[in-house]
């Protein structure tokens, strides 16, 4: 059995500006980099064996001090990045709902097979954390650390409960959050989701 803690990246500035970020990066803001800090130290004594986090810049950014405080090598999988969102990406949701109303009502309705102007489909993210993740069960077991985004936790939650696609989402994505499943013997199971007690210490911690 693998359990995964799964952390999304702490906070960038384009979150602050509700800018669209898919494979395009912002560095995190200071409540991001208190927000890894806070999240390292509430790993540090978890057991973790490994600690895979996607290449992009803000879950590295994200993932360095969990590294550093959980003794891990910090790996990097192209296939826990973020969704792509193709021509999207840099803009706001209110730009996109302005500028290109029908691709905005087709993203909305979470249609599954359906990518944004050189972007992703849902299909597509879901096959790839799926992959991603499955590999590593079976090569790993005991506690891994993984660190990823809002929308490939999405998927990660959708496989874990059994949930379609296109089903209304109901579940936080925080930044910084820690999400727990495992996988056995090939079977999902969600165990925890969206805890962040650990960031209200950090805010008294680090001011």
């Amino acid at each position: 059995m693998t359990r995964f803690l799964i952390v999304r990246h702490g906070e960038t500035l384009w979150n602050r500006e509700h800018r669209i970020q898919g494979h395009r990066n912002s560095v995190l803001s200071d409540t991001g980099v208190r927000q890894a800090l806070a999240t390292a130290l509430r790993l540090r004594g978890a057991g973790a064996v490994r600690l895979v986090s996607s290449d992009l810049g803000r879950t590295v950014q994200t993932a360095q001090p969990i590294a550093a405080a959980a003794t891990l090598a910090l790996e990097t999988d192209e296939r826990l990045r973020e969704r792509s969102f193709g021509e999207f990406e840099g803009m706001t949701a209110d730009e996109v709902r302005a500028q290109t109303p029908e691709a905005w009502a087709l993203w909305q309705s979470r249609k599954p097979s359906y990518a944004m102007p050189r972007g992703e489909s849902l299909l597509a993210l879901r096959a790839r954390a799926q992959g991603c993740l499955e590999s590593i069960a079976s090569a790993t077991q005991g506690v891994v650390v993984i660190v990823t985004h809002g929308g490939t936790l999405d998927v990660i939650y959708r496989l874990a409960a059994g949930l379609p696609l296109d089903a209304p989402r109901t579940w936080p994505l925080l930044n910084s959050s820690i999400n727990t499943i495992e996988i056995d013997a090939g079977v999902w199971r969600l165990h925890a989701w969206g805890e962040v007690a650990h960031l209200a210490a950090a805010e008294d911690d680090f001011g």
